[in-house]
């Protein structure tokens, strides 16, 4: 079992991942997060008069690190800003830990407030999230301000550095340790500059005549993602009470349902603020906005068992750049608590995942809905 104990340069901290495991394998820190750490110790860049921005880190390491670094020089809290509903439940809770003041939290489709002087930069999978929060955040930033970016080295690749080099300009690097480097740029522009509007996407969906708006972090945001697609084309016939759609995304699958079912209430929630706001957006624009509502969240935590007739899922198989079936299992297991006795999950993944034998851990009946090459639709029964 993974130790939650984080030994850095400013002291030692509990850092824990969200949501808690009895056996958690997964660390809640990385080697990057103690090098950034290391740095800006040795360097004694925190002071009284730093104003520091965290960008997209997963579970508040770093952001707790300065906090209680910040609260010894009586310094201003920093901010995280991120799309994780995850890394903000994160935050929150190591933060608890540690008896520290929960620091300034800014949901990915808002932009932070500056002037920053140092940013600390997780650099995210999406490249589109990563142009979008870049341009954003530069306008925010001090003259001369460090831009410190910590990666795992095997997470670099030529393609993302240059596009880091496009954005921010000329980069060094420091020496790797222990699989860990940190990229360094300093922000040439003078302060007081607007900061454009988050990036946004538009395109049609003439099937089922809809237009869509997205974000930069939602998955799936220039196109109707393939397994989005198999489960249109294998929609459930309903009527349906309660329709919830676990892991929503742009909100394609709970517009449809509130549109085929207009007398239900469609509910979806997924981690992402992003994708939570695109759906909300997407409902207004597409006239469903009176039976559609939206939610952050952690899969379906807090909502009350046995309500739902209809849970349909189309789960990640990844968080950021780490893969894996947790947040899947976790989404199948909290869907037999939601349901009702006679309801049912639609659940749609690539074939190789192997979903139909794992939801026969919660549900007496697992049945395969049509066929694709690369995709399955299961429905699940209690």
């Amino acid at each position: 079992m993974i130790q939650p104990l984080m030994m850095s340069a400013f002291g030692e901290l509990v850092i824990s991942r969200v949501p808690v495991t009895k056996k958690e394998t997964l660390s809640a820190f990385d080697q990057a997060d103690l090098l950034v750490l290391d740095y800006l110790k040795t360097q004694a860049l925190l002071s009284v008069n730093s104003r520091v921005l965290v960008v997209n880190e997963t579970f508040g390491a770093i952001t707790c690190a300065v906090t209680q670094a910040l609260i010894d020089v009586q310094g201003c809290l920093p901010v995280l800003w991120s799309d994780s509903h995850i890394a903000h439940l994160g935050l929150q809770k190591n933060a608890g830990a540690n008896g520290l003041p929960t620091a300034s939290f800014t949901q990915a489709q808002n932009t932070p407030q500056g002037p920053f002087n140092i940013v600390i930069l997780r650099l995210p999978k999406s490249h589109a999230l990563l142009r979008d929060q870049v341009q954003r955040m530069l306008p925010q930033l001090s003259p001369d301000a460090v831009i410190i970016m910590p990666v795992m080295v095997k997470h670099i690749d030529n393609a993302l550095y240059q596009l880091l080099e496009s954005l921010l300009g000329p980069l060094t690097t420091s020496l790797a340790r222990k699989k860990a480097r940190l990229i360094f740029a300093v922000n040439s522009l003078g302060v007081g500059i607007n900061s454009p509007k988050p990036q946004e996407t538009f395109w049609e969906l003439p099937a089922l005549a809809l237009s869509l708006q997205h974000f930069s972090g939602v998955f799936g945001r220039t196109k109707l993602d393939a397994g989005a697609q198999v489960l249109l084309d294998q929609f459930p016939q309903g009527p349906y009470k309660l329709v919830i759609d676990l892991g929503c995304g742009n909100g394609i699958q709970a517009i449809a349902a509130a549109k085929k079912w207009p007398d239900s209430k469609v509910i979806g929630f997924d981690e992402s603020y992003m994708s939570v706001a695109s759906a909300t957006i997407n409902a207004t624009s597409n006239n469903v906005a009176d039976r559609c509502e939206f939610k952050a969240n952690d899969c379906l935590t807090g909502v009350e068992p046995q309500t739902a007739d209809l849970i349909l899922c189309n789960p990640p198989f990844h968080q950021e750049r780490v893969m894996g079936d947790q947040i899947a299992m976790r989404m199948f297991a909290q869907s037999a608590q939601v349901l009702t006795q006679n309801g049912e999950l639609w659940v749609v993944g690539n074939r190789h995942l192997g979903y139909h034998a794992k939801l026969k851990r919660w549900f007496a009946s697992v049945e395969q809905i049509g066929a694709h090459p690369k995709f399955v639709v299961l429905k699940a029964k209690l």
